[in-house]
Parts: C-alpha cells; sequence; structure tokens
C-alpha cells in the first residue's frame, strides 16, 4: 500500500482528489461509486470526511467549458491529503500529460474481475515510479479495443470508427489524454465535433 498526496489543480478547479476506476475486462472507465470503500484517510473512509465536488456522469467542464462526460468521482480534499487505497495492489505513479500526477492501483472485486483504481491530481510529494500507467503489465492504452496498439511511450491512432455520440467522442478523448496523446487528443475532439455538429 502507497500513500497518495491530494494536490490543487488552480483557481478553475482547487484542491480535490480525482478518483476514477478502469474495468480491464472491458478496457474502459466504469462508475466508480461501487469502489469508495477501498479509500482511506487517517485510516478512516475518504466519503465520510470529505464532500463529493464533482460526481461521476456528464457535466459543464471547468476548465474547457461546454458539455463533457467526467469519468471520475472528485472529492473536496485539501492539499496534502494522504490517502490510501485499502486491500489495493500499488501499481506505481506517473505524470498523467492530462491531468497531474497519478497514483494506480490494481484490485479484485469479490467476483474475481480486475480493476485499476486511478488516484489523480496528486502533488509533488508523490514519488514518480513509472512512465505511464499499465494494466495488467501493459499501458492501458492498449487494453483500448478502439485504438491501434502502439510501443510504451508511443503515442495511439485511434481506429477507424464512426463516433456518433457526445458520450463516445469524450471518451475517446479522455482516453488519448490520459495516454499522454495531448495534441492528437485535442486534434481528433474538434474534428469529430465538426462532423457531428458542423462549423457553427
Amino acid at each position: 500500500m502507497a500513500t497518495f498526496y491530494t494536490g490543487n489543480t488552480g483557481a478553475s478547479t482547487g484542491p480535490h482528489l480525482d478518483f476514477r476506476v478502469w474495468d480491464v475486462n472491458k478496457g474502459g472507465y466504469t462508475d466508480p461509486s461501487a469502489f469508495t470503500s477501498y479509500l482511506t484517510v487517517g485510516g478512516k473512509s475518504l466519503t465520510d470526511q470529505f464532500d463529493v465536488t464533482s460526481p461521476y456522469g456528464m457535466r459543464d467542464h471547468p476548465v474547457s467549458g461546454g458539455r463533457k462526460m467526467h469519468y471520475g468521482i472528485d472529492y473536496g480534499t485539501p492539499e496534502g491529503t494522504a490517502v490510501n487505497v485499502t486491500g489495493g495492489n500499488y501499481l506505481g505513479t506517473f505524470n498523467d500529460k492530462g491531468g497531474g500526477i497519478t497514483s494506480q492501483y490494481a484490485i479484485t472485486d469479490a467476483d474475481g474481475n480486475p480493476f485499476e483504481i486511478l488516484l489523480m491530481h496528486g502533488n509533488k510529494n508523490n514519488k514518480i515510479t513509472m512512465d505511464s500507467a499499465n494494466t495488467s503489465g501493459k499501458p492501458i492504452i492498449q487494453n483500448n479495443t478502439d485504438s491501434t496498439p502502439k510501443p510504451e511511450g508511443g503515442t495511439s491512432t485511434p481506429a477507424p470508427k464512426e463516433f456518433n455520440t457526445p458520450e463516445a467522442i469524450n471518451a475517446e478523448y479522455d482516453r488519448m489524454r490520459m495516454a499522454g496523446d495531448i495534441g492528437d487528443a485535442e486534434k481528433f475532439g474538434m474534428e469529430q465535433w465538426k462532423k457531428m455538429y458542423g462549423n457553427r
């Protein structure tokens, strides 16, 4: 078990923890609400001590604006809050180019299904131990069937696919940012939104 120290994302969103869960079998984010019991602060449940500041689901994006899917649950934790994942297998900590320092933990649900817990927006007290997120020893991006796998440290290329809903576009955009492909993610998002809504 490794401690994660929460950070501060600035005036737009302030100090908070972004808690996300990756479904290894499905290769995508899932609603983290069923996994909040894993989070503790000072030996007590995190959810009993801190309020939700942004739930899982569609929201008005606090930085870029517009409606966008939020795949995590944000908790209003003061900067430097020491969070532990009880029962989780610590995998490592990396610089998430889409959102600061992130720590990753492997867990298994009651049915034996594998999941990855991601604690995002950490401060500089978190020691960086790996280059990017990994699932079962492979980069998370290689477990997403909607992308062409690339070697670790490389970039992702979306496979030919129609993104027919805002949710699908936002999911792929977030996936690309998590993989560190910021420029490609921005380009992809602009192209897809133009296809869906034109130039208005």
